[in-house]
């Protein structure tokens, strides 16, 4: 075990290895309905919504054993949904003097995201949620080249167990969760070289916590059950077999905001009965879906064979009667006299697809629909099919607020691992630019002449005055020192939201459209709100742009205001004398109105450079001041300098010394 990955783990807590054992065997007994629920509803998903006495039933009249699968579809479009409303972490700062950190801070938590492809383990997450009812993931950290890097894994459903006393659809409430590891026995004896006593007991589960495929003696595999649970104020981590521990019980290293213990899932169900069991919308679709199967094999089989009323002996055999019933071109010989007939059996049928129909209705009411996927076949506006898929959405509100909590206490615990295991110096590339990359920088250690250059860059100086700071940063040896950390993790303070960008690029236009118009009629409208209410694909950088270019001050701005006016007076009179110019016939009135032109002119001018002088003026003083500090600071340097180097006199001796 290296040095990395003993800080992992901190103090260690005995607890009783058969009260663990017990715990898990609890939640398993306790759960066992809701579960086998849940693998229903993966299997109708799955299209295996017959059951062995059925499918044997069918094929014992001759009629195959056919689905028409209503539920897959639906929840694919719930994964599409899914995919179409993708969020992003987006940290805000809780203190001004945070700001440029917040930044930071977003972009190291979209670097993990990235890095871990959050986006197909987010879609692995929801399709647990809809269909099984429950999903998560762990964030964690492994050692990597003197560091750490964090790790986001996915969790299926039939992997982790919890407290079944917990009742909240985000397991806070439980006293333990944790998750069933099959492994090949020779890779834990290889990864537990110490434990081969406890391996060699091996573990068989329920049929939910079974190894898959279903247990098999080619391979040797063995069952090993890791597990977090809160003890004394605090959260305990440890991993065991039936025979003993593999990690007897240490103190969680992972820590919240708080600085407290903290397991790292991230769990979520989409729905809890009073009961605590769990569910997913699969849930509600079971029932009519096994009714539209039902009917519609039931009216097939009114159609394919018929009933008859006849006396006895009017047919020689009842078996090849049924058999010649049967067929579409059948003949059947009666006995003249004996009474046969046919019995009439279509209000049967009718009814049967009647209620099939009534089931195919009401199963497409729930969930989503063809309005909600902008499907429909009826012809309509873009607005009114829009707001149709809006209205439609709404039911769907619910299981959407479970995967958006699951995004946010994932970002969160990602933003705590950074904050706890990033100490050395990172720089993270920022590729939303298209045209240049850039770069931030976190644990980034700042020394005075970068922090006395950065000053001079935002005060904007001229060139030849910042090549004299560069020198003198570069000449003095003090210059090093670093004083400060620039976006020191360990320090940022920052809030964790999610960033939405909701798919309502129609509305949105037709929006902008109306405010288009406004701004033509004469509306006032900042141009940060123009630009904002537009559905540009990179507005946001477009903002930034102008937020960054730079701003002159007020009393410059009005004086350029007030130039602009006087060259606006000024070209209105040269207009002017152009007209009278074009009247005027003799050069001596030409001449003069050249004349008078260009003195206004002139004027103008001299106010123009008088407004520049009074800017560059303002500037040089300000650095007149800071260059003179710097020289002050410099000549006592060279003072003490000089004064070290100076040659000491000796003393003379005399001749009776």
């Amino acid at each position: 075990m290296t040095e990395k990955t003993k800080e992992v783990f901190g103090d260690v807590s005995e607890m009783d290895l058969g009260k663990l054992i017990k715990w898990v065997s609890e939640s398993e007994d306790v759960t066992e309905d809701a579960r086998a629920t849940s693998e229903r509803c993966r299997d109708y998903y799955d299209s295996k919504q017959l059951t062995d006495e059925e499918i044997r039933s069918l094929k014992k009249r001759k009629q195959a054993p056919v689905v028409i699968n209503r539920i897959k579809p639906k929840i694919d479009g719930l994964k599409g949904m899914e995919r179409t409303n993708k969020t992003t972490a987006k940290a805000y700062p809780r203190t001004p003097t945070h700001e440029k950190a917040a930044e930071a801070a977003s972009e190291s938590i979209r670097f993990v995201l990235q890095d871990n492809m959050w986006g197909d383990i987010r879609g692995s997450i929801w399709d647990n949620l809809i269909i099984e009812g429950s999903g998560g993931c762990e964030i964690i950290v492994k050692p990597k080249d003197n560091d750490f890097k964090i790790v986001i894994n996915h969790i299926r459903w039939d992997r982790f167990f919890y407290d079944p006393h917990g009742l909240r659809k985000d397991y806070d409430d439980c006293r333990y969760l944790g998750q069933i590891v099959w492994m090949d026995y020779d890779e834990a004896l290889n990864e537990n070289p110490e434990g081969k006593d406890v391996l060699e007991v091996m573990q068989s589960g329920s049929q939910t916590y079974d190894d898959k495929p279903r247990w098999m003696d080619a391979r040797k595999r063995v069952k090993i059950v890791e597990m977090y649970y809160r003890n004394n104020g605090n959260v305990y981590y440890c991993r065991f077999t039936r025979g003993g521990f593999l990690e007897k019980p240490k103190i969680s290293p992972f820590k919240n905001e708080e600085g407290e213990t903290e397991w790292p899932y991230e769990f979520g169900s989409a729905f809890v009965s009073k009961e605590g069991d769990r569910y997913g919308a699969v849930l509600q679709l079971l029932d009519v879906q096994d009714e539209i199967n039902k009917r519609r094999s039931k009216a097939l089989h009114l159609m394919s064979v018929r009933q008859v009323r006849l006396e006895r002996g009017a047919v020689e055999d009842l078996n090849k009667t049924r058999q010649e019933l049967a067929k579409p071109d059948g003949v059947i010989e009666t006995t003249p006299g004996m009474e046969f007939e046919i019995l009439k059996t279509g209000d049967m049928a009718a009814a049967q697809f009647n209620l099939l129909a009534e089931a195919k209705q009401e199963i497409d009411a729930v969930g989503v629909n063809a309005a909600m996927t902008g499907k429909d076949p009826r012809d309509q506006s873009g607005v009114a099919l829009q707001k149709r898929m809006l209205a439609g959405q709404t039911e769907l509100a619910p299981l959407f607020d479970v995967l958006r909590n699951i995004d946010i206490r994932v970002y969160r615990k990602v933003w705590n691992r950074i904050r706890q295991y990033w100490k050395s110096e990172k720089w993270i590339r920022v590729t939303d630019d298209e045209t240049n990359l850039r770069w931030v920088g976190l644990n980034k250690p700042i020394t005075k002449g970068q922090m006395l250059l950065q000053r001079a860059q935002e005060q904007k100086l001229p060139p030849e005055q910042m090549q004299t700071v560069e020198r003198m940063v570069q000449n003095d040896p003090m210059m090093n020192e670093v004083v400060s950390t620039e976006n020191d993790i360990a320090t940022l303070d920052v809030d964790i939201v999610i960033d939405e960008v909701p798919d309502v690029i129609t509305t949105q236009v037709e929006d902008f459209q109306v405010l288009g118009e406004m701004v033509k009629s004469g509306f006032q409208m900042p141009p940060e709100a123009v630009i904002l209410a537009s559905p540009l694909s990179n507005k946001e950088k477009i903002l930034k742009m102008m937020k960054e270019a730079p701003q002159l001050s007020p009393q410059h701005q009005k004086q350029m205001e007030q130039m602009q006016e006087q060259g606006k007076k000024l070209q209105e009179q040269v207009q002017k004398l152009g007209q009278e110019n074009q009247a005027l016939k003799s050069d001596q009135q030409i001449e003069a109105a050249k004349i008078k032109s260009d003195e206004q002119m002139e004027q103008l001018r001299i106010q123009s450079e008088d407004v520049l002088k009074r800017m560059i003026a303002n500037s040089d003083a300000q650095f007149d001041r800071f260059e003179a500090l710097l020289k002050a600071r410099t000549d006592i340097q060279v003072a003490h300098i000089q004064e070290a180097n100076k040659p000491k006199q000796v003393p003379k001796q005399t001749a009776a010394g």
